[in-house]
């Protein structure tokens, strides 16, 4: 039970310490792509170490021959007894845990693409009812006041353009904010902002998700934000942003991936004052740690469930003992019955 405690408290640092760490750190503002990153390295291994602690329950309770039945396929497990004992609460408890938690995960994911999915089929559907392409500047313009420049993504991603906007910006600005648009499409942000969405939405409230959720949101932008700047500059990016904020109603919503928004402030203020790039080397060394948090419950949970499969092996060849000293073989096994 040693794995499973150590994943079970890994899981726990990693939702609390970890993600108060990472989100009052100074660096992602100048690193957002490896932000983002990190806060899905992070978000993962929460839910690969419960899962995978759960599994490990399983293997350690039935470690001792102390469950009767099969060694995870077709061979009966060596010297194990025919009744089931007090163990098997454990090993329920461990396979139900990573069996919901698993589940819960992947209907959560697959019900918010798919949402997600309808919904982008149906806006698309909608602006070619109500909008009209503008071949020079590549986009699709609806005739709105209020301004607006925003992306449709998916595979016939577009980008969306209000009349109201075409008024407010000038030719330099426009640029800008289309360059901001194609950044989204061009680095598929829906996909992380979904997954974030649906691990917010698969475990409620835990702050690890809700938080993970609301940065990448930020991060996105400003990984669209940067992109834009290295084309148009960033004080136009800025001037962009300001003048789209500006026009906007109080108290109207801005759409998802939109070039403006509640964040605009926070975000002209950092292309105005600019922000130093965080380095490659500390990038690297960045993305090998966020590396390391991702795949570190694997490679505490991989000898124990590597054990739990290769114990299910073929018969052993004639006065050869089965799997000698095997970690989850009692020790004075002969071997699978005949």
């Amino acid at each position: 039970m040693t794995v499973t405690l150590l994943l079970l408290g890994y899981a726990l640092l990693l939702a609390t310490a970890g993600t108060a760490l990472l989100r009052r750190a100074s660096w992602p503002s100048r690193a957002p792509l490896l932000a983002i990153a990190a806060w899905q390295a992070l978000s993962a291994s929460v839910v690969g170490s419960v899962i995978l602690a759960g599994l490990t329950a399983t293997t350690a309770a039935t470690r001792a021959g102390v469950v009767s039945g099969r060694c995870y396929g077709p061979v009966e497990w060596p010297c194990a007894p025919d009744t089931l004992s007090v163990a098997a609460v454990p090993v329920a408890t461990g396979a139900v845990l990573a069996l919901t938690v698993a589940a819960r995960v992947l209907w959560c994911l697959c019900s918010a693409y798919g949402v997600a999915s309808r919904e982008r089929r149906l806006r698309r559907d909608g602006l070619a009812l109500v909008g009209r392409p503008d071949a020079r500047l590549g986009v699709t313009v609806v005739d709105h006041d209020a301004p607006a420049v925003y992306c449709v993504p998916g595979r016939h991603g577009r980008i969306v353009v209000t009349s109201g906007a075409l008024a407010a910006l000038d030719e330099d600005q426009l640029a800008a904010v289309l360059a901001h648009e194609r950044a989204h499409l061009r680095q598929r942000h829906h996909l992380a902002l979904t997954a974030a969405q649906a691990l917010a939405r698969a475990f409620g409230p835990l702050p690890v998700f809700t938080a993970a959720r609301e940065q990448i949101a930020f991060l996105v932008e400003l990984a669209a934000d940067d992109a834009a700047a290295k084309g148009s500059g960033r004080l136009t990016v800025a001037e962009a942003l300001l003048a789209l904020a500006e026009a906007i109603p109080a108290g109207a919503m801005a759409p998802a991936l939109a070039a403006g928004g509640t964040t605009t402030g926070a975000r002209a203020r950092r292309l105005i004052t600019g922000t130093r790039p965080l380095g490659r080397t500390r990038a690297l060394l960045g993305l090998a740690v966020a590396t390391a948090v991702l795949t570190a419950p694997l490679a505490a949970a991989g000898p124990t469930l590597t054990a739990a499969v290769a114990c299910c092996g073929s018969a052993p060849a004639a006065g050869v003992p089965a799997h000698p000293g095997h970690a989850l073989c009692r020790p004075g096994c002969s071997g699978p019955a005949a």
